[in-house]
């Protein structure tokens, strides 16, 4: 009987270390998380791509399986509970004519650790309508903005295209928030919004 014992736990552990010379021999899993959206793939997304393509490049379904207005295509960044994602548009042949950040994953990826320096009188006597995109993103460049969506109605032609700038002011000010609205690249209208405002 103490023969048979012996005889069972060699067997058992013989087959313990082959199992587990086949786990540790085996391809590592992919980290899940890499097929979540981050500040690079988003960059990566470009007009024309189909929504195959960029479900592809942003990573597998569920983390792209989101349905958004006009049926555009919503993914999520890696911290899905405070509702970061970014949305992605497609005209009736089926190519991508824009592309948006929410509020929340362009903040957390793209202007949290900016500083947040804009002023209301700065932004009074600094930007005009008919200033060009160059001419903005230069005067802000460094601080927290960023552009929050960019689109081509009329893709493949790149005219009448449209993008939006999205920037957080000073502390002073109650954080506001700043937006300047381009189209062919020149500024048609701008917005300020602080909660100092409506005291």
């Amino acid at each position: 009987m103490r023969l048979r014992r012996l005889v069972t736990a060699a067997v058992l552990a013989a087959a313990m270390v082959g199992s587990t010379a086949a786990v540790s021999s085996a391809d590592p899993k992919p980290d899940p998380n890499e097929n979540y959206l981050t500040d690079t793939k988003y960059d990566a997304v470009t007009f024309g791509m189909s929504r195959q393509q960029v479900e592809a490049l942003i990573g597998p379904r569920p983390h792209c399986s989101g349905i958004g207005a006009g049926g555009a295509l919503v993914c999520w960044a890696m911290n899905q509970f405070v509702d970061q994602t970014a949305s992605f548009s497609f005209n009736a042949a089926g190519q991508l004519y824009k592309k948006e950040k929410d509020y929340s994953f362009a903040y957390a990826w793209y202007t949290y650790d900016l500083p947040r320096t804009m002023t209301k009188t700065q932004y009074e006597q600094q930007f005009a309508v008919g200033d060009t995109l160059a001419e903005v993103n230069a005067a802000v460049a460094g601080t927290a903005c960023t552009d929050r969506w960019v689109e081509r109605p009329n893709y493949p032609s790149s005219s009448g295209w449209k993008t939006m700038v999205h920037c957080i002011g000073t502390v002073n000010e109650s954080y506001p928030e700043i937006e300047f609205f381009f189209t062919d690249g020149v500024l048609t209208s701008k917005t300020y919004s602080s909660r100092n405002d409506v005291r």
